[in-house]
């Protein structure tokens, strides 16, 4: 069965874990083309210090050995940095990005957990910030 490289749809962040996924399905079916839909030419594999370079060792001894046994790759908890500019008020639409640091507390009179402090710190935004109260 050969399993579609492509998917419509998807956002950046998808299409990122998409090629996560596609990779280790290669590994686990031996499929040539998806691995080479998600790695480079001179792709890296470093295994515990054994380092492989390049997609044509990569499909050697990785699609050679691994990809001829019967196995389940599992990713997940994956976690994205996709980077971006920096703060370009020039564009045409509003978006922030950055980290949230959350002091939460346990409501001992329904149990559940709130924030007690909230702080954002802004590491990037584009566009017309004014559309923002107090900006």
């Amino acid at each position: 069965m050969a399993f579609p490289i492509n998917l419509t749809g998807l956002t950046t962040r998808e299409a990122i874990t998409d090629a996560v996924y596609r990779c280790t399905l290669a590994f686990d079916t031996g499929d040539a083309k998806l691995l080479e839909s998600a790695s480079t030419e001179d792709a890296i594999i470093d295994l515990d210090g054994m380092v492989i370079s390049g997609l044509d060792d990569i499909r050697t001894k990785v699609l050679g050995s691994v990809g001829k046994l019967d196995t389940t790759h599992l990713a997940t908890n994956l976690r994205i940095d996709i980077k971006s500019e920096r703060r370009n008020p020039a564009a045409t639409r509003f978006l922030v990005g950055g980290m949230y640091f959350i002091d939460m507390i346990k409501d001992e009179k329904d149990g559940l957990w709130k924030s007690k402090h909230w702080k954002v710190q802004i590491t990037w935004n584009e566009g017309d910030g004014s559309v923002m109260p107090g900006r």
